[in-house]
């Protein structure tokens, strides 16, 4: 009877040993898909940030306020504030009572406040500035982006 106990206990370790082992291969197999999960996380993180749309600009910085996620409205000729374009719509009234924020040259002599509308060189501002066509004002105004890119 000892012999068969003896027997048992070596067939239940043998049974436990090589559950341990095919657990170790088991492992051993994902190791790999681990390693590449891990690489794959640091080297490419996803960085979700929204976008700082506040602070000062210039109608002619490229892009304006640092993001390209944002729109720079001037309030003077060469200055302005950062908005998120989904705070157009509420900023639309002021621009619309703007002395010389304009979209087209009728809207400048519809404010009185000159008959052209120069539009900005920067694809991101929706707005030009009301002058006179004949103004010296006016001329200095489109030599700006020249004089900015040298």
């Amino acid at each position: 009877m000892h012999a068969c106990m003896q027997e048992g206990t070596s067939s239940a370790k043998l049974t436990t040993h090589l559950n341990k082992k095919s657990r170790t291969m088991a492992y051993a197999r994902l190791a790999p898909f681990a390693v590449f999960l891990l690489a794959t996380s640091i080297m490419f993180p996803t960085k979700i940030e929204a976008a700082d749309c506040n602070g000062a600009c210039s109608p002619f910085e490229m892009p304006p306020c640092r993001s390209s996620d944002c729109r720079c409205v001037p309030i003077a000729l060469f200055v302005g504030f950062c908005i998120h374009p989904t705070g157009l719509s509420s900023v639309a009234k002021m621009i619309d009572e703007h002395p010389n924020l304009c979209q087209s040259d009728d809207e400048c002599m519809k404010k009185g406040s000159g008959n052209f509308c120069a539009r900005y060189p920067n694809n991101y501002i929706d707005y030009g500035w009301c002058f006179d066509s004949d103004s010296e004002a006016l001329k200095g105004f489109l030599a700006m982006p020249r004089a900015i890119t040298k």
